[in-house]
């Protein structure tokens, strides 16, 4: 599968759960693959962040940083991630400080926001166990389902109480 079907499929699924109305994060957001998936479904207000300079820098809506969950400004109204790398738990930690949804397809086990040991194998699932766990410690509640796609498919979606 080429890897901006992937973003589609992200991006259709995102549009199960986020009005196109929304502001929108897109965090370590690349060369802007799915915010480009979301502009076709519709969505206006997408602001992909990346710490990339030569991702972001140059590019409209784009954001050139890191994204911080205790120092982001308070200006959206969901947040996105494919394949965040440590950015994760600052995505879900963003999404319960501000009660606003997330959906948070994460990859490798590199947390920065929180403290995170695993014991042993299986350290993708216990990496998941541990970032469910902060979205439940935050007052979210998490669902998760698997994209139609080869590798890192797991998609967490946190969504403030409130709005279920």
């Amino acid at each position: 599968m080429g890897d901006s079907r992937r973003f589609v499929l992200f991006a259709k699924l995102i549009s199960k759960h986020i009005p196109k109305t929304a502001r929108i994060a897109d965090v370590a957001s690349g060369k802007g693959a799915l915010q480009a998936a979301l502009r076709q479904l519709g969505y206006c207000n997408v602001t992909s962040w990346d710490k990339r300079k030569r991702n972001a820098s140059p590019r409209r809506n784009y954001h050139y940083g890191y994204f911080d969950y205790k120092n982001t400004p308070r200006e959206y109204d969901a947040i996105v991630a494919m394949h965040p790398d440590e950015a994760t738990d600052h995505v879900i930690l963003y999404s319960a400080k501000h009660q606003i949804p997330s959906i948070v397809c994460p990859c490798c086990a590199k947390p920065s926001a929180t403290k995170y040991r695993y014991i042993g194998q299986n350290i993708e699932w216990q990496w998941l166990r541990h970032l469910r766990q902060i979205a439940y410690q935050s007052g979210l509640l998490v669902t998760e389902t698997l994209l139609p796609m080869a590798g890192k498919n797991r998609v967490l979606i946190c969504l403030p109480k409130a709005s279920k």
